[in-house]
């Protein structure tokens, strides 16, 4: 087996050859794993393709879902938010109708995997903030409204030392379904006009200490028409803290919270 010789001594795989130590010596080999066009081509790896290629297709419905509230997520998420989206959707494709490796990807086959989905993994909306929205849509899904018809200091379960108010925040992202037709090998939008879009609204600066009634956030969707059969609403809800100083707010990083409550 050939020895690595000099001072630095690499890990890994480059160039196709793969760097890595043994009982103490460093050694290296020529890497041996099956190329993407064997992959692809070679009946023996059926399933891998298969699956390989519906991990490609949650991946671009994660993406889609992300895309258009993208600021939004950038405040919210955790470093796993994105792979653990990607997981959500390929679970979703797994219900999806179609041979293995062209299943549709469409999020209404399982709403409920999405549904809770967090922002960040470590914070849940229940144990932030707990008054529950009412959530209707109109004029065939373009407009989108959640109502608060109380929310006072019991609901505001954890709330920084800091913080003077506090604001909802709601966003919308519209998804086209894939699918993976069968002259192709990678998944793509049934309707491409009615994907990867969204919008995000907030109230305004709410004081913590005092009641408040009829809370209302309007979304509307950037489609001028109907939206397509073949796209799901995703829509997300969350609260974030804010400390007034001045004529200024401030937001605070502490206990900033968003996850999905619903499709549509």
């Amino acid at each position: 087996m050939p020895k690595q010789k000099g001072i630095i001594k690499l890990k890994g795989t480059l160039n196709g050859v793969c760097y890595y130590p043994v009982k103490g010596m460093y050694i290296k080999r020529k890497a041996t794993g099956p190329s993407r066009e064997r992959i692809y081509n070679d009946p023996a790896f059926k399933t891998v393709k298969a699956n390989t290629q519906e991990f490609g297709g949650a991946s671009k419905l994660s993406k889609a879902i992300r895309t258009g509230i993208l600021e939004t997520t950038k405040q919210f998420q955790d470093p796993t938010m994105s792979s653990r989206l990607t997981g959500t959707c390929y679970n979703i494709i797994q219900e999806g109708s179609g041979i293995p490796g062209k299943r549709e990807a469409n999020l209404a086959n399982n709403p409920k995997a999405l549904i809770g989905f967090k922002f960040n993994k470590n914070l849940a909306l229940d144990n932030i903030y707990t008054a529950k929205p009412i959530i209707t849509n109109k004029k065939n899904r373009r407009i989108i409204t959640l109502n608060i018809p109380e929310s006072s200091k019991k609901n505001l379960k954890k709330i920084p030392k800091t913080a003077t108010h506090f604001q909802l925040i709601a966003a919308l992202s519209v998804v086209s379904g894939y699918k993976c037709r069968p002259n192709q090998k990678a998944y793509r939008p049934i309707t491409p006009k009615h994907n990867a879009l969204g919008t995000t609204q907030k109230t305004q600066p709410l004081l913590c200490k005092i009641e408040h009634k009829n809370l209302q956030i309007t979304l509307e969707t950037p489609v001028k028409t109907a939206v397509s059969k073949h796209a799901s609403l995703v829509v997300w809800f969350g609260i974030q803290f804010i400390k007034q100083e001045g004529k200024q707010y401030y937001s605070l990083k502490n206990n900033k919270v968003m996850q999905c409550v619903t499709l549509l």
